[in-house]
């Protein structure tokens, strides 16, 4: 998949506090020329998609996600699957907004794949960090993977300062997926969807 040519993904699932939900049917994201977020008027890197994320559970205020695709689709269980790197804001009661990464696999089956997987992460040449998750499931397969924030610093944050974001899911019997994230931009796209 090349980033100079338009592409025209369905993605059907909106990520609200961590869980998957369906949004409205036909919802494109089209990653290709640089896309302004109406709302805020700020010019976010062709990688980037911003697009609407439904409503706060907390504030009940509609919000913004910015979406991006990995250099390749994954193929998981000899399947390929649609998926995307998610930024989000967590409403946070004692500050500002908590930027959240979430990563999204859609028409994934095979509920026994995710009960409880192993994950490593690495922004650029920095330090692989190890972790056990899961996967919250949502309408018609789709999988919302959260990357949490926990220690210093956390994705949410580190994804600010740089190019690139590799993650490895061992998904046990459905095997390794590898995934590869151009991540430039991001602190354009948290500023589209106001989460700084």
């Amino acid at each position: 998949m090349r980033r100079g040519i338009g592409i025209l993904i369905f993605i059907s699932v909106a990520v609200v506090s961590g869980s998957a939900r369906a949004q409205g049917a036909g919802q494109p994201l089209q990653v290709g020329p640089g896309t302004t977020a109406s709302e805020s008027g700020v010019k976010v890197p062709s990688n980037w998609k911003i697009t609407p994320g439904g409503y706060e559970e907390l504030t009940d205020e509609k919000s913004r996600m910015a979406i991006t695709l990995p250099k390749s689709t994954p193929v998981i269980d000899g399947k390929s699957v649609t998926t995307g790197l998610v930024l989000r804001c967590e409403v946070n009661p004692s500050g500002p907004p908590i930027p959240r990464l979430t990563v999204i696999f859609t028409s994934l089956t095979g509920v026994g794949h995710f009960k409880k997987f192993q994950t490593r992460y690495r922004f650029d040449e920095g330090p692989v960090r190890s972790m056990e998750l899961t996967s919250n499931i949502g309408k018609n397969y789709a999988r919302a993977i959260v990357l949490p924030n926990l220690g210093a610093p956390a994705p949410g944050f580190e994804i600010v300062g740089a190019t690139r974001l590799r993650i490895e899911f061992d998904f046990k019997s459905a095997g390794v997926t590898f995934l590869d994230f151009t991540v430039t931009g991001a602190p354009q796209a948290m500023r589209a969807i106001g989460c700084q």
